[in-house]
């Protein structure tokens, strides 16, 4: 054929048909080696990169009941395969590239395995076993056969028939055209007959030949530009919240779901289209689209369909891979009323298939995506619809299909729908099992069906109002908010004081070998608080305090508290140019330090050097003063990164404080035997409950030695040497932690508790390996005082989940527009409760930002706190994993359980729901539970003369980032 031939694309139906006459015209001298086509080409390549993969494999089977005469059926097959080059179709490699080698016509052999031992039920089960293990056995592109039936006889009337192709010789359309013709040239057979089948005009190699010479030139070009452009910048993932992280490779491993869309709902949705201007698939795509949005919260993504992809009619009779694929462009953004979103998705669909000449391949191929093994390129989510396939109706037997449970997923989700004729739409889901759960699964097509429910019923109804969950769900969303408990309310200081006159005795705070009793901590702090207010200290001021851990640090606290101030943290390893802006911004009263310190700070502020005041101390009173703070007064404020280069102080008051340690306290009760590590640094709020909860309940606070908590030798040998029963790490230490040697003598470890970074369940693994706490993922911004969530955490694969609210805590998963998400849906996290702060000091604006009206709040004035976390719920955890061990304790085999008091009120407050991190809607980060705005940084780089802009990015190795 003359190279300058013009191409199929953009030439008239009569030029496309005198190529291909020009085609036929060279059938005959046609060698029996010819080129693949586009498709064949990929599904080779693929199959190079994992040989043997049961991927593409394409297998039905049959259950024929009645006489079979299998001699006539092997006839039919053999000439099915004699009538079909496809099926005698194998791929050699020449020059780098595949062609097809087509054998000539013989036999097609058809095994007949005897299935005839045991009843009749477990006959019917084995043949379903050997069917699924045949239909995943290998193919060998280069040797073949490609086409391989066989036969499994249950009894003498009977069989099932099993059929296995590669997809590289048949498709969806193909199967239609396999099964009638078996049909008829089984009929023949049994009369001896040839069958009546028209002669094929061309056969599959003679389409890949004109699909080659076509599909070329300067009209391909203007086909690739226009999938260039229409795909530019298009996402390469579609981010769906998967109940399990995505694997590094894909197994293809699948399961299924029916899906039914009863007839007056498709009637419904018709009606809607057709008053666009546009179809039911249009209809039914826009829709899938517009749920997977709401699913993974992008706005512009890619689903893809099948097409027939036959090009001329003369091909409409062919067995072979004509099927190929469009990949359609979702546009969700600005919330869209179901008209709008049908008239963007109807102008898509139409040029779409107005170019849908251009092979998936090609276009793949142009627009060159990195290539992974963990998903597909371009998209990884379909949608078709048809109508059924035919049956295979086998003369004087019946033939029903046999589900052989063995599915293939060739992406993530491929819902395959079928218009009846009772005008119902039904089929299947087709799911990766590596991402999915079927709970998962079958709550996405309710909602699926919900969403078609609220377009067809009110299509000028913007798609993000249209609800998703059922009543049943919004009841269960209300229920896991009711996590009301009646706790005393008070401040700590007096709270303190109660357990400090129950057990004076008894030792309070130990470092390195030295004790202070409970009666001797109160006494201090006691004399300490009369000091402070003589310098002016009292309800509502705030002490800046800058020490190293040690019992003055605990006192301190303590006497700031009793004399009705709040405290604000400083670390004396930060820089002073930070500190002084902390000094400056909090308005502290007084600082309060020692001389060794003192000089890095800001003098600006009145000073308290403790070592220096130390008889003065001693002098004062020991009696208590008289309380004057009430628990709406501040506790503490601790700083934050701020977006916008200036640390942010929250202001958390006595309130919120008690409510944490009296649900911490109730759910993990603390006795004199236990011994908690104090090592966070104490300008984090995950140090604050490290230091109350054992001065609250009589046990004994371990202060690990300044710097100590940065040194994973030291903690095991603390652990150990200390009898330390409670212990506080970032994941990223517990990483360090389980490999450390010498953590086996921690014996006394009961409880670990993790929080500031995702939570990965290896790191989990490795420690209960060697030792056997219970280990709860714990998560709160210090907006919402310490802790919101908690969770037991066990081994296994991904992040342990955030879990469920503790006592007073309500937790809302909304949308952009403040709507609740329904369960799995992702959604952003507001925080609602006892336990939030009372805002922002001195920024009356951003508290206004990140601290809303709760609309959902059980009385007027409720708040919630914007988090910024994406979450989304999830009611498959496991009772053990949220409830774990409320009564009793570790139960591990060959650990023997802590004398400790038990837990109570376990029934009341078990979940079978938990929160699960998604990741962030902004740019905070945290690093080895280091809160970062990101934001902050880039503010402090622009300030150098020699930057114009900054960008700072983190760069995640493991874990991911919380």
């Amino acid at each position: 054929m003359s190279s300058t031939t013009p191409p199929v694309s953009g030439r008239t139906e009569e030029e496309k048909r005198a190529l291909l006459r020009e085609l036929l015209a060279a059938h005959a001298a046609r060698p029996h080696v010819a080129p693949a086509s586009f498709a064949q080409e990929r599904l080779w390549f693929l199959d190079r990169l994992e040989p043997g993969s049961p991927a593409y494999n394409v297998s039905a089977a049959w259950r024929i009941t009645g006489p079979l005469e299998v001699a006539a059926l092997e006839r039919a097959l053999s000439g099915l395969a004699r009538r079909h080059e496809a099926l005698r179709t194998t791929f050699a490699v020449q020059q780098g590239a595949p062609v097809q080698v087509i054998a000539p016509p013989s036999d097609v052999a058809l095994p007949v395995v005897d299935v005839v031992e045991g009843p009749a039920e477990e006959r019917l089960e084995a043949a379903r076993r050997m069917a699924a293990e045949e239909a995943d056995s290998p193919f060998d592109l280069e040797r073949g056969p490609l086409f391989r039936p066989c036969l499994l006889r249950l009894a003498g009337d009977d069989h099932v028939l099993v059929l296995t192709l590669h997809h590289a010789v048949t498709d969806g359309w193909s199967q239609g055209v396999m099964y009638r013709e078996l049909a008829e040239l089984y009929a023949a057979a049994l009369r001896s007959e040839a069958a009546a089948l028209p002669a094929l005009p061309v056969q599959y190699a003679d389409f890949a030949a004109w699909q080659r010479e076509a599909l070329r030139g300067e009209a391909l070009e203007a086909q690739l530009a226009w999938w260039r452009e229409r795909l530019a910048g298009a996402p390469p993932l579609l981010a769906l919240p998967w109940d399990r992280p995505r694997p590094a490779a894909q197994s293809f491993r699948g399961a299924r779901e029916w899906v039914e869309l009863p007839a007056e709902l498709v009637q419904a949705v018709r009606g809607a289209a057709r008053g666009e201007g546009a179809t039911l698939f249009m209809a039914l795509m826009a829709a899938w689209q517009a749920l997977l949005a709401r699913w993974s919260g992008q706005e512009d993504l890619v689903v893809g369909t099948p097409v027939a992809g036959r090009g001329p009619t003369e091909t409409e009779g062919l067995i072979g891979f004509f099927a190929d694929t469009l990949a359609l462009r979702g546009d969700l953004s600005g919330d869209p009323t179901f008209r709008e979103l049908l008239g963007r998705f109807r102008s898509v669909a139409l040029d779409a298939f107005a170019h849908q000449e251009t092979p998936f391949d090609r276009v793949v191929e142009e627009l060159r995506p990195d290539r992974t093994l963990s998903y597909s390129p371009i998209f990884q989510v379909m949608l078709s619809l048809g109508p059924p396939t035919p049956g295979l109706a086998l003369q004087g037997a019946e033939a029903q299909p046999l589900v052989m449970e063995r599915w293939i997923a060739r992406f993530d989700l491929t819902l395959e729908l079928v218009e009846r004729a009772d005008g119902a739409v039904d089929g299947w889901l087709y799911y990766a099992t590596q991402l999915f759960d079927a709970a998962t699964i079958r709550r996405l097509l309710d909602h699926y069906r919900l969403l078609l429910a609220g377009m067809a019923a009110d299509p000028s109804r913007r798609v993000g109002e249209i609800g998703l969950a059922s009543d049943e769900e919004r009841a269960a969303l209300d229920g896991w908010n009711r996590t009301e408990r009646a706790h005393p309310v008070r401040c700590i200081h007096a709270w303190f004081r109660e357990q400090a006159a129950r057990t004076p005795d008894a030792a309070a705070v130990s470092i390195d070998g030295r004790e202070l009793s409970f009666a001797e901590l109160d006494a201090w702090s006691d004399r300490l608080s009369r000091v402070l207010r003589g310098r002016g200290v009292g309800v509502e001021s705030r002490v800046a305090v800058c020490l190293e851990r040690g019992p003055g640090l605990v006192a301190a606290l303590l006497a700031i508290l009793k004399a009705g101030a709040a405290y604000v943290p400083l670390d004396p390893g930060y820089p002073p140019e930070r500190l002084a802006w902390v000094l400056e911004d909090c308005g502290a009263a007084l600082l309060l330090t020692d001389s060794s310190l003192a000089a890095g700070l800001d003098a600006s502020v009145p000073a308290l050097l403790a070592d220096r005041a130390a008889e003065e101390i001693a002098a004062a009173p020991a009696d208590a003063l008289a309380d004057s703070a009430d628990p709406e007064n501040a506790a503490y404020v601790i700083y934050t990164s701020g977006s916008t280069g200036r640390p942010k102080g929250v202001v958390v008051p006595h309130r919120a404080l008690s409510n944490h340690m009296a649900w911490m306290l109730e759910r993990f009760p603390l006795s004199a035997d236990d011994r908690v590590l104090q090592k966070t640094p104490f300008l984090f709020d995950a140090s604050v409950w490290e230091f109350w909860a054992p001065l609250l309940s009589g046990a004994r606070l371990v202060l690990a030695r300044p710097g100590g908590e940065k040194d994973p030798a030291y903690l095991v040998r603390a652990l150990a040497e200390e009898g330390i029963t409670v212990l506080q790490v970032v994941p990223t230490l517990l990483r360090v932690l389980a490999d450390e040697p010498g953590l086996e003598d921690a014996r006394a470890l009961r409880l670990l508790f993790c929080g500031g970074e995702a939570l990965p369940r290896e790191a989990v693994a490795r420690v209960l390996e060697r030792i056997h706490p219970e280990i709860w993922n714990l998560y709160g911004p210090t907006e919402a005082c310490i802790d919101a969530t908690f969770h037991r955490a066990e081994g296994g694969a991904g992040t342990v989940p955030l879990g469920a609210g503790i006592d007073n805590t309500r937790l809302h998963v909304l949308d952009g527009a403040l709507r609740p998400a329904p369960v799995g849906v992702p959604g952003e996290l507001y925080i609602a409760g006892e336990g939030l702060a009372r805002g922002y000091l001195g920024r009356p604006g951003l508290t206004a930002e990140r601290f809303l009206p709760d609309p959902f709040a059980p009385a007027a004035g409720g708040r919630m706190y914007r988090t910024g976390d994406r979450v989304r719920w999830n009611e498959s955890a496991s009772v053990r994993e949220c409830v774990g061990a409320f009564v009793g304790g570790s139960q591990e085999a060959g650990h023997e359980q802590q004398s400790r008091p038990p837990f109570t009120h376990a029934l009341t407050h078990s979940r079978t729901h938990a929160l699960e991190y998604l990741g962030r809607i902004d740019h905070q980060v945290k690093v080895r539970g280091y809160r970062i705005e990101l934001g902050e940084i880039e503010a402090a780089l622009r300030k150098h003369p020699g930057v114009n802009d900054a960008v700072v990015i983190v760069r995640s190795e493991g874990a991911k980032v919380l």
